[in-house]
């Protein structure tokens, strides 16, 4: 639950030294959580010469990086998800990771492919008793419509799981269930039909359910890729807020120097000492906007006036 409305595209200067990168790698899709004083990445990765961004269909891995502060680096720790024989749902790749906390259990929900088809891709998960520890795989991805991806989990107010997942065209669902390995029953298809969105990222406030994602097609904030924001009561039916666009493609860094980003995606938030960052996949340079470049997650925090 945040404790502010959420500002609009006002950030404080982002930290040259903070967020994740790795040399030799595209870094993608991070979701973070913090256990104890430790805050723990779970991102997506895959080797430069498998180029930016069709490459993550092949050869992504699901990787932990540690922090002890939002402020500084993220440290590289192990690959959690990489490929596996024998034909699983996910024995390609795996990309999208979202980690939530289950009473004593942790489940980083991501999407598999078999084979590197964009419509093989599926959601499936893993679970762990530590953040660090070993991590068991489900054998079979959650029976949901074809080309499910982009998973974003809530764990509703009744204890039971809201799954958002985005199809190949960009159309958002949502579907619940009882237990994170129970089935998913579809609540809506398309609850953003006025638009592309994906990258959806969602939590509950005390006066219903918020969602910050990537505005693919502009239709909703008037800027191609932007985050947008969207509210609902009930959590499957929403509206964007009355100030839609949460972030744009510039940055502005603590030492005065400003970049102007390709691309900026994955948005996920978190609450820490009465601040709330902004994580996003950021990709800077490139042969086109959509392609190439230089990409790592990049953490900034919001300026509340």
């Amino acid at each position: 639950m945040f404790f502010k409305e959420l500002p609009k595209n006002s950030f404080h200067p982002a930290l040259k030294n903070s967020g994740f990168k790795m040399d030799g790698y595209y870094v993608w899709c991070s979701s973070v959580i913090k256990e104890g004083d430790t805050f723990y990445m779970f991102a997506a990765r895959w080797p430069m010469e498998k180029k930016f961004p069709n490459g993550y269909l092949t050869d992504s891995e699901i990787v932990l990086a540690t922090s002890d502060s939002l402020e500084r680096p993220f440290t590289f720790k192990k690959v959690i998800i990489s490929k596996r024989d024998g034909g699983y749902w996910d024995s390609v790749m795996a990309h999208n990771p979202s980690i939530i906390k289950i009473g004593d259990e942790f489940v980083l929900y991501y999407i598999g492919s078999p084979d590197g088809g964009v419509e093989n891709r599926a959601i499936g998960y893993a679970t762990a008793k530590s953040l660090d520890g070993e991590w068991v795989r489900s054998d079979k991805p959650i029976a949901l419509p074809k080309d499910a991806n982009n998973p974003a989990p809530l764990i509703d107010k009744d204890g039971s799981i809201l799954l958002y997942y985005r199809d190949g065209r960009l159309k958002v669902s949502v579907a619940r269930a009882d237990k994170y390995d129970g089935e998913y029953e579809i609540l809506k298809y398309d609850i953003f039909p006025n638009g592309m969105v994906e990258d959806m990222f969602v939590y509950r406030t005390e006066d219903g359910y918020e969602i910050v994602a990537e505005d693919a097609g502009g239709a909703y904030t008037g800027l191609a890729k932007a985050g947008v924001h969207f509210l609902s009561k009930n959590g499957i039916d929403y509206l964007p807020h009355e100030v839609p666009l949460v972030y744009g493609y510039d940055v502005e860094y603590d030492d005065g120097t400003k970049i102007e980003l390709a691309r900026r995606e994955r948005p996920m938030l978190i609450e820490e000492d009465g601040k709330l960052y902004l994580f996003n996949g950021a990709k800077l340079g490139g042969e086109t906007r959509l392609t190439g470049g230089i990409t790592w997650s990049m953490v900034q925090e919001f300026k509340f006036d």
